[in-house]
């Protein structure tokens, strides 16, 4: 019986979860949709850590690929574009894989041309994580926790603030994007939006 008792909160939480999931996600996606067709907006890119600013990182990047075969966690892609200013540049897409802020950051050491700056972890400012919390779990009475215990820089990015609701902070996140890959929600709930995105705002 002492086994049984101690499945049934983790039971529980995993059956709302899913259970929510399943509400929440056709119209989550029927709205990602429509807002998709009715906004065909390129949407800016991340760019790896240290990247210069987006028109500099193109002038200067040298399409080289030593970050991308530098990189532990393979965050790192070439991009395929047909646009040919794009086309072969480094980004990193969290859905697939996120940067997992190694301790080398390898992938700034290799840059030859300087497109990717030499920076210390708390200099990184890949982008910024958002929270929809129409979506999120945590906000509709789900107890998930997985984009704040996933996060490798903790609590100095992401917490619960005084709401029990998740809460980024500016001042800590580098917008890696781990909490991003680990959201169990479709669309995701919480999401990176690129640094160049709030440069141009």
């Amino acid at each position: 019986m002492a086994d049984s008792d101690n499945e049934k909160p983790h039971g529980r939480r995993t059956f709302f979860r899913e259970a929510f999931t399943k509400i929440v996600q056709p119209v989550a996606e029927y709205l990602d949709t429509q807002i998709g067709e009715r906004l065909p907006v390129e949407k800016a890119l991340l760019r790896p850590p240290g990247a210069l600013t987006e028109e500099m990182f193109l002038e200067t990047c040298l399409r080289c690929g030593n970050c991308v075969e530098s990189c532990p966690a393979d965050a790192i892609q070439p991009l395929s574009s047909d646009q040919p200013n794009l086309a072969e540049t480094p980004y990193i897409d969290p859905d697939d894989q996120p940067c997992v802020v190694c301790d080398t950051l390898e992938c700034m050491q290799v840059c030859p041309s300087g497109a990717l700056q030499k920076l210390s972890v708390h200099e990184i400012q890949i982008g910024l994580a958002e929270v929809n919390y129409d979506l999120c779990l945590r906000s509709n009475g789900v107890d998930c926790l997985d984009c704040v215990e996933a996060c490798p820089i903790g609590e100095r990015a992401i917490r619960l603030d005084s709401e029990s609701r998740i809460e980024v902070l500016s001042v800590g996140c580098v917008g890696c994007g781990v909490c991003q890959y680990q959201c169990p929600t479709t669309p995701k709930s919480i999401v990176i939006r690129p640094i160049q995105e709030y440069m141009e705002a």
